[in-house]
């Protein structure tokens, strides 16, 4: 093989998994520099070509055009393209991945404007001047179609990424009963609610007496008292009794799961101005909740299996 296709394999497989000379430099540990080199017609070391292929998620055949374009074997070669990414930027990474090819998913990449059907990593995630107001907003992405959803804001400063194909059922049958959806709401809109959930969310896991909570969150004992119930009910905060030497005394602490963060994001994304769009690309036919003859076939199916 020449080493013209030698660097044309390197620069197409770079460019598919979504990365700069930079990042595959880095990963290998050589110049940005070198990178170029070797893409515009420079060979690099014959040591070096194991961890190219294995940062590039492909085999070194396919480096000198031996494997054809379909990717062997993707699940070896996704994590040999994750081991070699340092620990600390994995998860960035693969959202790099997911965000830059995201038009794959879904679109055929010919019929799109973008080159070799991705998009690009943004920098920022706000914009300015689509609101009456021209308050800040978020720039987002969001693809509908028969097989589900994907919910993204691909940016370097705000990296969100949710892919949501529907279930076999419809969505609609994963959804809590409507009465604990209001008691949530209820207890969530009660002043005081919000800030003594953030202050929690704050702190490392421990316990708190009602006086500690009041205290260190800075909001008034009669409020924090009043709150606590509602949040125990709602299994935002757990409840314990500790035994001291003047008697048993109730402690609390937020519950054990990271719930919150994602539930404030959505809460906000679903106030947020509908015209800031970077993507929309909505080809569903049915409303979101509504059920092929498929689905509510397998509907009936579980609901009959529940009542044996």
């Amino acid at each position: 093989m020449s080493e013209s296709l030698l660097c044309g394999q390197i620069a197409r497989y770079r460019k598919a998994a979504g990365m700069t000379q930079e990042e595959l430099g880095r990963a290998v540990g050589v110049s940005t520099q070198a990178v170029s080199r070797w893409e515009c017609g420079g060979t690099p070391d014959v040591a070096l070509l194991p961890a190219i292929a294995d940062r590039l998620g492909v085999s070194i055949d396919a480096l000198f055009g031996r494997d054809g374009d379909a990717p062997q074997d993707m699940d070896r070669q996704f994590s040999q393209w994750l081991q070699a990414i340092p620990k600390d930027d994995r998860m960035m990474q693969i959202f790099r991945l997911l965000g830059t090819h995201l038009l794959h998913i879904y679109v055929d990449p010919n019929a799109l404007l973008f080159s070799e059907g991705q998009q690009t990593v943004a920098e920022t995630c706000y914009m300015r001047g689509v609101t009456p107001d021209g308050s800040l907003t978020w720039l987002r992405s969001q693809y509908v179609t028969e097989e589900g959803m994907v919910l993204s804001i691909i940016t370097e400063d705000f990296p969100l990424y949710l892919l949501l194909p529907e279930p076999p059922e419809g969505y609609e049958v994963h959804f809590a009963a409507n009465d604990d959806y209001r008691k949530l709401f209820a207890v969530l809109s009660q002043e005081g609610c919000l800030e003594l959930l953030l202050f929690l969310y704050h702190k490392k896991f421990s316990y708190y007496t009602p006086s500690a909570l009041a205290k260190q969150a800075g909001l008034p004992l009669e409020q924090v008292e009043g709150l606590l119930p509602g949040l125990v009910d709602c299994h935002l905060l757990r409840e314990r009794s500790l035994e001291l030497e003047d008697g048993p005394t109730k402690v609390y602490c937020v519950h054990d799961n990271h719930g919150l963060v994602p539930f404030l994001y959505f809460a906000r994304w679903f106030m947020e101005d509908a015209d800031a769009w970077s993507c929309s690309w909505e080809v569903r036919e049915r409303p979101v909740l509504e059920l092929t003859e498929e689905q509510i076939k397998r509907k009936k199916e579980r609901k009959h299996e529940k009542e044996r």
